[in-house]
């Protein structure tokens, strides 16, 4: 009887299942990859919004349900090298990413949104939403699958305390608190925009060893838009895509456009985004290390 060497029967024996296998991983590895649900964009019911002023508790979804990723099987014969594994297709800069699906209402990424230069906003760099609080186990391992360095807090000293951010939240805090906009209208929106605490965030997402970033306020809705429509608009953001973005709020927890309108009119009116960080202290240095760590060229 003929008798094969050693490693040639293993060879033989892991590439009759090898291929199956890796098919069913890399499916399942993927699903894992893409745990995140699409935006669902709605109009509240006669255009009135779905949530009130901000310093109340965002509400809660269920939870998800995520898979497992895979180790490539080995192959090959005896004094043969074994033929590479092919690379997994590259995933797309996903423009609106919803995170933390399940655990927060109203989180998102805001990578992908285009440059007027060309290029686009870094995707995996800048998140905006409510607070990191009250997560649950597959919440704080969530948090930490989006590697969060640093979570900018635009809430008031009693909003904190009273919605602390969960302890395995493993990042560096910066508290930059800006006025609750009680009547939600565009003097509440301006009063945020013209409060020192802008440029405490700004100079944190100036820092490149800051990102990721994660910035909220109570709903990442008022607060959080007015900071996200300046830094959006300082990286290049067009005015019309920076207030779609802000929208995408609206079917979860409503959306004040005209407020957002008056910000954008007022940076304009202090001669653009670049000016007007410029003028609250943001040195010129910080502007291009911001750029630089929260946008990618094409």
């Amino acid at each position: 009887m003929l008798r094969l060497p050693y490693q040639v029967a293993l060879a033989a024996l892991a590439l009759a299942g090898c291929d199956a296998e890796h098919q069913g991983a890399d499916v399942a590895g993927g699903a894992a990859a893409h745990a995140v649900a699409s935006p669902r964009v709605a109009a509240g019911v006669g255009g009135e919004p779905v949530a009130p002023a901000e310093g109340g508790s965002p509400g809660l979804a269920p939870a998800e349900a995520g898979g497992a990723g895979f180790a490539p099987a080995e192959a090959g014969s005896a004094g043969e090298a074994a033929a590479p594994e092919p690379e997994p297709p590259a995933t797309a800069c996903e423009r609106h990413r919803v995170v933390l699906d399940g655990q927060v209402v109203n989180a998102r990424d805001l990578g992908g949104l285009p440059l007027a230069s060309g290029g686009h906003v870094a995707c995996g760099s800048l998140f905006r939403g409510p607070p990191l609080a009250a997560l649950d186990l597959e919440g704080c391992s969530h948090v930490a699958a989006l590697g969060i360095r640093t979570v900018i807090d635009l809430r008031m000293e009693h909003e904190r305390e009273s919605r602390p951010t969960t302890p395995c939240v493993d990042a560096g805090q910066v508290l930059a608190p800006l006025p609750i906009p009680f009547g939600l209208g565009p003097t509440d929106y301006l009063n945020d925009l013209n409060s020192p605490s802008v440029a405490v965030a700004l100079h944190a997402l100036a820092s490149a060893e800051a990102y990721p970033i994660y910035f909220h306020c109570t709903w990442g809705r008022d607060r959080t838009g007015v900071l996200s429509a300046l830094l959006l608009r300082a990286l290049g953001v067009s005015r019309e895509d920076v207030m779609q973005e802000y929208l995408l709020s609206q079917s979860s927890v409503g959306a004040y456009p005209n407020s957002l309108d008056a910000v954008l009119d007022e940076i304009e009116a202090r001669g653009g985004a670049e000016a007007f960080l410029l003028e609250i202290g943001i040195s010129a240095s910080e502007l291009a290390t911001l750029r630089a760590r929260a946008t990618v060229s094409e």
